[in-house]
């Protein structure tokens, strides 16, 4: 599947299952979802600059809109900076989703510079974890909204640095706090 479509393809997922608000913490990897969200006109995108934060501020938008919320991340440790916000969410049973970028599963375990093991990093914190290469259908099979859920997208090198035309966006609150 094309990189941009993969990214298009989790996004649609995403929103089919309800999810509507999405916490962003950009970077290269994480590109074509970035600009899944920014094209979809039902998502709600707040952008953060680091992950520990992004997951807190997450977990605080499910915790006022009663609604499951995303983060979305790059890879490696950025991906490990979301532990402690996913910990209070299973035990306060927040639907919490995590959309982690991640390089292609041939690459784990071969020491290639910024792979971690994505896949059960957040061990029995969160109600699942689907490792999306293809097709996104059945990502949030088993998912019950009532605990946090991963979702790790592999994404194949070659295409991660190919040329983007993008604006920037402002990434505004549709709503007050």
């Amino acid at each position: 599947m094309k990189i941009d479509a993969l990214g298009t393809s989790v996004i649609e997922a995403c929103l089919k299952a309800g999810v509507r608000e999405y916490v962003v913490c950009a970077g290269a990897r994480n590109l074509s979802i970035v600009e899944a969200l920014v094209s979809s006109e039902d998502a709600v995108i707040w952008s953060h600059f680091e992950e520990r934060s992004a997951g807190f501020f997450a977990l605080g938008r499910t915790m006022d809109s009663r609604e499951p919320c995303a983060i979305v991340t790059t890879s490696g440790t950025a991906v490990a900076e979301l532990l402690p916000a996913l910990v209070e969410s299973y035990y306060q049973g927040r639907p919490l989703v995590v959309i982690t970028a991640d390089r292609p599963p041939e690459y784990r375990g071969t020491g290639a510079p910024q792979v971690i093991d994505q896949v059960g990093i957040f061990s029995s914190y969160v109600g699942g974890c689907m490792d999306v290469t293809e097709a996104c259908e059945g990502m949030f099979d088993g998912w019950n909204g009532n605990l946090p859920w991963h979702i790790n997208v592999c994404l194949e090198e070659d295409e991660i640095a190919r040329p983007v035309q993008t604006s920037l966006v402002a990434f505004e609150s549709k709503r007050e706090f």
